[in-house]
């Protein structure tokens, strides 16, 4: 089974008793799928030996504005990297330090005016692009994690007691930390001041870590003054905010979320621990605005008397956070601006400001770009981020000045809340036989923290006609997608009546939601895999096309590419009727059906990178001038076991094919990992692949105290050993293999080089 078949884990206890808690209770369950998985997948994925470069982690996370950080990039294939690209100017690499097959250092330039937020980063080499990920630029200054003597952390052990916090010297801060494996725990020691109150923002899963933590503030004492663990139902990482009583010196403990079996989120496991005293704006309303006019918005929060402006900026790729497949929400799959002046900015003008809430009103410019935008409130304080808004050119409603009833001529949107537990929302709609209809909800997609909508269709007597709970379910972190979607064709002009209620019966001034109502049928989208597709002059390579069915869309679908370069065939293929988009047998993955195309690049083919262009349309229609046509999109998909759960996932500009030189050279080991210890030598073997005799193997990023040796070469396998010094340091090291052959490098995928204290027997 392909591993790019598991990015969505369905709730099958939701779906099946929708008075199953909520996804935020399901983590015992969630443990039990992670450790199957990992089992499930590891062998698919290890059998692809093509040396795509690839990020696994970055480290730091992020970086201050107006700073230049060394920044770590840990990976895959990395040694022949020629440059590393950011999604903007504002961010510049400036100097590589260090390169290797499996880790990547260097200097990022973050430029004053650099949006606030994570952006896409990726390593360019000549063996073609790497896939992306997410470097996050920040307000306030950094603190690295550090060990009790001032250096950067190895891992566990170093800041994991009371006695041996580490102390933040001056707040606000930003402290970029790491998890590093199952036993490690980090504790912060601030300073306050009475009357004093402080933010504790942990920033991981939304941008583009996988670790998830646990928080709790302690006093001089170590008792617990505080405490979470998931700051809302769909985000998964803590927030608290404290006033304190007393001066003194308080603690932060990040504790790891293990489960049962005690499973850790791997090596990509950097953070954020914002500590501010910024206004916290936690909810809005509307969700919507229309392009044209003006709005006021009502925003509810804690200390906004200190904010001064608001404004709304057009979401950037790296901040679709809650990007999933199929997606309702207005995706843009276009290029950023090229710098933070290029960035349209809509100001606001306070109506009204209390502590705790606040309105401020917007008028729409003429001409601003429908879809997603964020909302910021600056002050002396700094600046918060704000609530995800929709502006559109559609008809916009407040639920309270809908008609009674109303038929659907056009696309409108109305801008809903579910203001008490329990309550149910209905709408009235005058249908029409034949014409079939659109309904979804926009809510926990665009950042709402608790509203798990539910639509049902019922007819004038009150049978339900049809029903909707997630767009695609998914068990906590694992984000699916808790918004709904309904498509129905009436049989009978008439009345129908649309409910919309929280699926556990929330309800409250947070529950806020955009209902969105057009006429249309069921469809499909389309997108690809890899990321970083890349092909050799003369030579081939696949690249996937997925289809995902909206419920209720059957039939056979034909793809096609556009616009492929001079030289490569035509390619065109053809997806069942019965390949569906549905839940695994086990009820823990999605089965995604799938279309593998060979690409082959002539060899006169200049290197460079080629924009394709896939399209696809029902197979019933492909003669039929109203046909459904459909293109297809690329993503940037991570995720905290090998890549294979929708954990993290942000729109690309375009369908890219990278063409390079060809390269036969190969290293490659069947060691995934190896354990050493103190004083004690391992031995090594690397099978060879068109690597000339007289080629020097290296050992890279070996830790202090251990050496290697090539001991021989035999036919294609060259054996070296590991040697470890009685005082090499003791844990976990990733290591890779290499060798030049001309102008490039070969390389084997990295493997984990454990070092252990021998244990002292006793007679």
């Amino acid at each position: 089974m392909s591993p790019f078949r598991r990015f969505f884990v369905p709730s099958a206890f939701s779906a099946v008793n929708p008075t199953f808690p909520k996804l935020h209770t399901v983590k015992l369950l969630r443990c039990c799928f992670f450790v199957f998985l990992a089992f499930l997948v590891s062998g698919a994925l290890a059998a692809d030996d093509i040396p795509l470069p690839k990020i696994v982690r970055l480290y730091p996370l992020g970086g201050q504005r107006g700073t230049s950080v060394s920044l770590e990039i840990l990976g895959e294939y990395l040694s022949n990297v020629t440059s590393v690209e950011f999604d903007c100017r504002d961010l510049i690499w400036t100097e590589t330090l260090s390169a290797s097959a499996g880790k990547l250092i260097g200097t990022v330039s973050i430029q004053n005016q650099a949006a606030l937020g994570p952006h896409m980063v990726r390593v360019l080499t000549l063996d073609g692009p790497s896939t992306s990920a997410l470097f996050n630029v920040g307000q306030f200054p950094s603190l690295m994690e550090a060990e009790a003597d001032g250096t950067p952390s190895a891992g566990a052990g170093s800041n994991d007691r009371i006695k041996s916090a580490q102390l933040i010297p001056s707040l606000p801060v930003e402290v970029q930390g790491r998890l590093d494996t199952a036993a490690d725990i980090d504790i912060y020691a601030v300073q306050v001041g009475a009357g004093q109150r402080w933010s504790f923002d942990f920033r991981s899963i939304e941008y583009g870590s996988a670790v998830e933590a646990k928080m709790t503030l302690l006093d001089e004492n170590a008792r617990p003054l505080a405490f979470n663990d998931d700051r809302n139902d769909f985000d998964e990482t803590p927030f608290l905010e404290h006033t304190f009583a007393k001066d003194g010196i308080f603690y932060i403990k990040l504790d790891q979320y293990r489960g049962p079996r005690g499973f850790n989120f791997g090596l990509n496991c950097a953070y954020i621990l914002r500590i501010s005293a910024l206004p916290v704006i936690s909810c809005g309303a509307p969700l919507g605005a229309r392009i044209g006019k003006t709005t006021r918005m009502r925003l509810s929060g804690t200390a906004l008397d200190n904010l001064e402006k608001f404004y709304l900026t057009e979401l950037r790729r790296g901040e679709y956070a809650r990007m999933t497949y199929p997606y309702t929400m207005p995706v843009q799959f276009r290029a950023d601006p090229s710098g933070s002046d290029q960035q349209p900015r809509i100001y606001g003008k306070i109506a009204s400001l209390k502590p705790d809430s606040l309105k401020v009103d917007f008028a729409i410019p003429a001409g601003s770009h429908a879809g997603l935008w964020r909302l910021w409130g600056e002050g002396s304080r700094g600046i918060s981020d704000g609530i995800i808004v929709e502006l559109t050119d559609i008809e916009e409603w407040d639920e309270a000045r809908v008609p009674a009833s109303f038929s659907i001529d056009h696309e409108l949107a109305i801008n809903g809340v579910i203001g008490r537990p329990a309550e149910e929302d209905t709408y009235k709609i005058n249908a029409v036989a034949g014409q079939p209809l659109h309904f979804w909800t926009l809510a926990a997609q665009l950042g709402g923290p608790h509203l798990d909508t539910v639509l049902q269709l019922r007819d004038a007597m009150g049978k339900t006609l049809a029903e909707n709970d997630d767009v695609v379910a998914g068990q906590g972190t694992l984000i699916g997608n808790p918004d709904s979607s309904l498509f129905y064709t009436p049989l009978h002009d008439g009345p129908l009546i649309l409910a919309v209620k929280d699926r556990v019966g929330g309800g409250g001034p947070s529950y806020q939601y955009r209902l969105k109502v057009k006429r249309e049928k069921p469809g499909f989208q389309l997108f690809t895999t890899p990321e970083n597709f890349t092909v050799a002059r003369g030579a081939l390579n696949e690249i996937k096309v997925h289809l995902i069915r909206e419920a209720g869309f059957e039939g056979e679908v034909t793809v096609w590419f556009d616009g492929l370069p001079r030289g490569i065939k035509p390619l065109r293929g053809q997806f069942r009727a019965d390949q569906r988009f549905e839940p695994n047998a086990d009820g823990a993955d999605m089965i995604i059906p799938e279309i593998a195309f060979a690409i082959q690049a002539p060899e006169s083919m200049p290197p460079g990178d080629y924009s394709l262009q896939v399209y696809g349309v029902p197979a019933a229609e492909k003669s039929s001038s109203g046909q459904q046509l459909v293109q297809a999109q690329n993503t940037l998909i991570m995720g905290p076991l090998l890549d294979a759960w929708n954990f993290i996932r942000r729109p690309l500009p375009q369908i890219s094919m990278t063409v390079v030189e060809p390269f036969q050279a190969r290293l490659s080991t069947q060691e995934r990992s190896l354990s050493l210890n103190r004083g004690t030598s391992a031995t090594l073997e690397v099978k060879t692949e068109k690597v000339p005799e007289d080629s020097v193997i290296q050992v890279m990023n070996l830790p202090a105290g251990v050496t290697y040796k090539v001991l021989g070469r035999q036919g294609d396998l060259v054996t070296l050993s590991l040697d470890a010094a009685s005082d090499t340091a003791v844990g976990t090291f990733r290591l890779s293999v290499q060798t030049r052959v001309g102008d490039r490098w070969a390389a084997t995928r990295p493997f984990e080089l454990t070092i252990s204290a021998p244990q002292s027997s006793t007679h």
